[in-house]
């Protein structure tokens, strides 16, 4: 009894080891590289600054400033805009619903006391604002004092932001599901997903993500020379810049502008639209650039981790302390992509049902041409993004999946080898798991999922919303 139970110990200290970690650590908490590298932290809503509250870069002091990585999601003022997503939200939605607001006014649809226009009025309006903003200045300032947070101001402006245009955007649904023509709050919920998917993009692919992969060169899990490797081409890839003329800027600026500035801002131009129509098309068109812009930075961070997942860089520890194989934050990110990706569903699910159903029987929708503007204008999105959602899942949490099993069933094989060494003259098969080997039986229940299998399944279940949501409701 005594000396099989050392023999056991013994198997099993030695798995361990060979699995790149003590007995001793086995038990002890890891250290996520999940993190942000910055001094902030709190949940995703609390990422972006606020101005004039925080630094509208990130530099500055602190530790940040030694633990800044070498990578950059994005860059230049791509960068910029996206950290400062509240200000730029709330001066566009500012903007937008004032020049909405009387356009609407301006063709009848609307009547509203409003008085003349004028030199004294626009000089009250200017006026007026300025004193309101110095008083929710004052008023957030205190609020912050009193609580000792110093970032509890930028959930009030995210909150701030984001209930109005959540109402708004329940009233559109409303007014679909009544039948009526689409409401003038339909836009509300394209400003809502930028606010939030604009937050999560920050606070996990650019500050958590850039961390990860920084942190990734000195943990067990990557072959070191392989991965400085890759580590070098992403920065190369990831944040890259163009030189035009004397100027330099961001690849994904620069795609963005030939992309979605030049076409979107033909109407601008060709269409005989009146003021406040043009002014309230110019914040919309500056929010389309700044989203196809971090479309591209997205697109490239994904290819580079696929990359990442196709070559033989990373290694599977079946006893490592995150319990998921060392994969645990790489589970992360895959899952946070995939919540992005849900997000921007659940808006094109929700342009099909608001936009798409009414204008479907419109006169004119009969003809060829309308019927490949409509599929292109609304249902394509939405097979785009099943197309994207079975990408990314068999991409990242499958592949995972594939590359842990993998890792898992070479450690075996060599665990069985060095049994055979030892003596053992029975032949089986390397591969298999119900060999009698009391010394390796964790080896068994090693994990195979860099994340809980209910919660892949819960995400599973949600991507699968809006498509139900399209299509059957």
């Amino acid at each position: 009894m005594g000396e099989g139970s050392t023999d056991g110990a013994e198997g099993r200290k030695v798995a361990n080891e060979g699995a790149g970690i003590g007995t001793e650590d086995a038990g002890t908490s890891h250290a996520s590289s999940w993190e942000r590298w910055t001094d902030d932290r709190g949940p995703f809503y609390r990422s972006c600054a606020v101005i004039p509250f925080d630094s509208p870069s990130e530099s500055g002091g602190g530790e940040s400033g030694d633990r800044r990585p070498a990578i950059e999601f994005t860059s230049g003022l791509t960068r910029l805009s996206l950290r400062n997503l509240p200000t730029l939200m709330v001066v566009v939605l500012a903007l937008y619903a004032s020049a909405s607001l009387l356009s609407d006014v301006t063709a009848g649809r609307l009547s509203l006391p409003l008085p003349e226009p004028g030199l004294a009025t626009a000089g009250l309006l200017l006026a007026g604002t300025a004193v309101g903003g110095v008083w929710m200045y004052a008023v957030v300032r205190i609020v912050v004092s009193s609580l000792g947070d110093a970032s509890v101001h930028r959930s009030v402006v995210f909150y701030a932001t984001g209930a109005p245009l959540a109402v708004a955007t329940a009233y559109a649904v409303y007014v679909a599901w009544t039948g009526s023509a689409p409401a003038l709050t339909v836009q509300a919920a394209y400003f809502l997903m930028v606010l939030v998917a604009g937050h999560l993009l920050y606070d996990g692919l650019a500050l958590r993500t850039e961390n990860l992969f920084m942190e990734l060169a000195a943990s067990e899990i990557v072959d070191e020379q392989a991965y400085a490797e890759f580590y070098e081409e992403l920065s190369e890839s990831l944040g890259g810049k163009i030189d035009v003329g004397p100027v330099s800027v961001s690849r994904s600026f620069a795609f963005a502008t030939v992309v979605a500035l030049v076409p979107m801002g033909l109407p601008l131009i060709t269409l005989s639209w009146n003021l406040w129509n043009a002014l309230a098309y110019v914040p919309e068109l500056v929010v389309t650039v700044l989203v196809v812009a971090l479309a591209y930075d997205a697109f490239v961070l994904v290819y580079m981790f696929t990359e990442l997942l196709r070559r033989d860089i990373l290694v599977y520890r079946p006893f490592h302390p995150d319990e998921h194989g060392g994969f645990r934050d790489l589970g992360r990110f895959a899952t946070r992509i995939n919540t992005i990706l849900l997000l921007v569903g659940g808006y094109v699910a929700y342009r099909f049902y608001t936009e798409g159903l009414y204008y479907y029987g419109m006169e004119g929708f009969t003809s060829p041409l309308g019927m490949v503007t409509w599929g292109v204008s609304y249902l394509a999105p939405v097979l785009a993004y099943v197309c994207f959602v079975v990408f990314w899942l068999y991409h990242s949490f499958w592949r995972l999946h594939r590359k842990m099993e993998e890792g898992r069933r070479k450690r075996l094989e060599e665990l069985q080898r060095a049994e055979r060494a030892d003596g053992d003259a029975v032949s089986r098969e390397f591969s298999d798991y119900h060999i009698d080997a009391p010394p390796w039986e964790s080896i068994r229940s090693a994990p195979k999922w860099p994340v809980k299998r209910q919660g892949l399944f819960g995400l599973v279940v949600l991507d699968a919303v809006p498509v139900v949501a399209t299509f059957v409701l």
